[in-house]
């Protein structure tokens, strides 16, 4: 029913409307972002693997070295692989599994990444290219939390798999390194917490500030579509009013497919009695039913009028109808249809002795003809059926007199 659906449309728009951003929004934007950009973002470590491979040539271990390279580009892959199934899981519960798998992964390869530094820490302060790997080991693992540090489980787990790593071998070697290493190692993770939480405070206020913005752009979407609606709409019955109608009219005009057209005015009989005799409430009652049974009786519409056809309140208790593909004798089978079932309607509220009838006008809208032209057709046929007794349809007919009507 037109005017129903689009009032439920309304009404759950401006519930939707009132929303505020939550934590939960934040953390799922967060996530879709950190899925969406870190495998470019791991595609940066080709350059520190390149790197360390060169300086194998010049590192006694070189086949370690080489060994926890490939476990390293192995689980890099496979955490790839679960990045991937995580932007297309759909399920909480397989999304949720998926996160552990994803943070056990970032848990083994901070260790690994932690690990190539056995094969250099021996000969560090002797070797040019045992300090140049432990540089770009150090340096690899700082821009590794940073890049995960909106996701702070994962990134708890990178940390936690390269201290678990590192911090022992920091200790085997200290007769070796000494000690600065040592404190060096025990203060990497306070440092890269304290950074990784600031560039986490930060991303998620930049995600906080794109879902404000984008349910900003909802509540004007959701105004300017009430606005429509409200400017297009009779305030008492929910249908379209006449400037709407006009509009809506004008355009079935220029569509070929809507020919022929039909128009079918309505009017309640003795409606100013209704008034008189029960009260206004009563009478917007009648009007409100009238317009409920009317637009149901001619299927569903939306807001810009594409259905089988168009329904408006005209004026007071006048309704009118814009009927497609409807030639004057179909929409004639309508109107009856209209009349039966105006008799029959009945509410809880009305006065038993209260019966609602109406008189119906018809005529047909010839393409090229002004609307006011068919509306007035439509209107003297309306005007006959008055004349004739009331609660009955007339159809204008073209004859030698234009104003001829017949009895329906």
């Amino acid at each position: 029913m037109e005017m129903l659906a689009t009032a439920s449309s309304i009404r759950t728009a401006q519930a939707a409307a009132g929303s505020r951003v939550t934590e939960a929004a934040v953390d799922e934007l967060s996530q879709r972002n950190f899925l969406d950009h870190i495998a470019l973002s791991n595609v940066i470590n080709i350059v520190p693997f390149a790197l360390i491979a060169l300086c194998c040539i010049y590192l006694p271990d070189w086949r370690l070295m080489g060994i926890l390279l490939g476990l390293n580009a192995m689980t890099m892959v496979a955490m790839f692989v679960v990045c991937r199934l995580l932007r297309n899981a759909e399920a909480p519960a397989s999304r949720q599994t998926l996160w552990r798998v994803y943070e056990g992964a970032a848990f083994l390869s901070g260790a690994l990444w932690a690990a190539k530094m056995s094969p250099v820490v021996a000969t560090l302060g002797r070797d040019l290219a045992s300090m140049f790997v432990c540089v770009v080991i150090i340096v690899s693992i700082a821009i590794t939390c940073m890049v995960v540090a909106s996701q702070w489980r994962t990134f708890l787990s990178f940390l936690a798999g390269v201290m678990l790593c590192l911090t022992p071998q920091t200790l085997m070697y200290i007769d070796v390194v000494g000690p600065i290493p040592l404190v060096a190692t025990i203060g990497l993770a306070p440092a890269l917490i304290g950074l990784a939480h600031a560039i986490r405070k930060q991303n998620r206020l930049v995600v906080r500030t794109q879902l404000e913005k984008e349910n900003l752009a909802g509540d004007l979407a959701h105004a300017l579509a009430v606005a429509e609606y409200l400017a297009s709409r009779d305030s008492l019955t929910g249908l379209y009013n006449r400037r709407a109608f006009e509009d809506l009219a004008n355009r079935a005009q220029d569509d070929a497919a809507a020919q022929p057209l039909s128009l079918i005015l309505i009017d309640l009989d003795h409606f100013k009695s209704i008034n008189d005799q029960h009260g206004h409430a009563i009478g917007d009652s009648v009007l409100q039913s009238a317009a409920t049974f009317i637009a149901s009786a001619v299927g569903p519409f939306d807001l810009v009028g594409r259905g089988d056809g168009t329904v408006a309140r005209w004026g007071g208790e006048e309704f009118i109808l814009l009927l497609r593909s409807t030639p004057p004798e179909k929409a004639a089978q309508l109107a009856e249809t209209l009349r039966q079932g105006l008799v029959e309607l009945r509410d809880a509220g009305w006065p038993a002795d209260l019966f609602v009838t109406a008189s119906l006008g018809v005529a047909g809208w010839p393409k090229g003809e002004a609307l006011h032209l068919a509306i007035s057709q439509a209107d003297t046929a309306m005007y006959q059926a008055k004349n004739a007794g009331r609660n009955r349809i007339c159809v204008f007919s073209e004859s030698d007199d234009p104003l001829s009507v017949e009895a329906a």
